[in-house]
């Protein structure tokens, strides 16, 4: 542990260390890939979000305002699935 201490970056804060993290993790991703790595990362968060709630999910991501937005649809039941097992 203190060697991986001694040769990793130093960072200004812990903002920086998880930035350069995240991107050290995308492998150098063209930004479509990331994109498209978003858009599936949501729409799984919303069929969770579905076999949790019930109900029809959508989502909306808007790159140039900066947020990811999943909302039950409207009209969307409410009713809770049946519980397994």
């Amino acid at each position: 542990m203190a060697i991986i201490h001694r040769i990793r970056p130093k960072y200004q804060n812990r903002k920086e260390e998880i930035v350069a993290d995240l991107l050290y993790g995308t492998g150098g991703a063209t930004e479509n890939e990331l994109e498209t790595v978003i858009k599936r990362k949501a729409a799984e968060i919303s069929i969770a979000m579905a076999v949790l709630h019930g109900g029809e999910w959508r989502v909306q991501v808007d790159h140039e305002d900066g947020f990811v937005h999943i909302t039950r649809r409207l009209g969307g039941t409410r009713e809770l699935p049946a519980k397994r097992g």
